[in-house]
């Protein structure tokens, strides 16, 4: 396909764990379900898998609903959930390069539908985009083998370089997609 070509909407989808088949140009809110969440957010590395150990989006979203206000805690635990579907662009690439507004063009797509399903306010509100900020820096601290040749030039990738204050720790993918579950039914009924 060239770029004068329209996208194939009916080309562009998966077969999620589940076994439901999920268009990406197409989302509906039926084709997306929470143990497809969990089960893929366990298994998609965060740091794009440079990390020390396997190091999955469904941990950094239960710790990132952990360290922020209650009332935000569902959104934060939710906020990564279009990565499911669309898999984890790393910052560097989703921000600074024309890699990045075309995936953020469908992550937008795939959000909306998510977060409408399941009751995420959006857009995501300034207290979610925090965690997580302060999720990065605790977990470049604690789980990337910075250098003084990869120092990140004082880089700043929120309003401030505050690392979350939490241990993390060494988890399976199975703890991981258990532990989101969890999570989800606990803040899911407070809501």
């Amino acid at each position: 396909m060239n770029n004068q070509d329209a996208p194939d909407v009916s080309k562009a989808w998966i077969i999620t764990y589940t076994g439901l088949k999920f268009y990406h140009l197409n989302p509906q809110p039926e084709m997306v379900c929470i143990e497809d969440i969990a089960h893929s957010l366990s298994q998609t590395c965060r740091w794009t898998g440079h990390t020390r150990f396997h190091y999955s989006v469904a941990q950094h979203s239960v710790y990132a609903s952990q360290i922020c206000a209650p009332e935000f805690a569902f959104d934060v635990l939710m906020h990564d959930s279009s990565e499911t579907y669309l898999g984890d662009m790393n910052r560097p690439l989703k921000h600074f390069t024309a890699a990045g507004p075309a995936y953020l063009r469908i992550e937008e797509k795939v959000e909306q539908v998510i977060f409408k399903k399941f009751g995420v306010r959006f857009p995501l509100s300034a207290e979610v985009k925090k965690a997580d900020t302060q999720m990065l820096y605790a977990e470049k601290a604690q789980l990337m083998n910075v250098t003084e040749a990869t120092q990140y030039e004082a880089r700043k990738w929120g309003t401030d370089e505050t690392e979350a204050d939490i241990r993390i720790e060494e988890w399976t993918p199975k703890k991981a997609e258990l532990m989101f579950l969890l999570r989800f039914e606990e803040l899911n009924k407070e809501k």
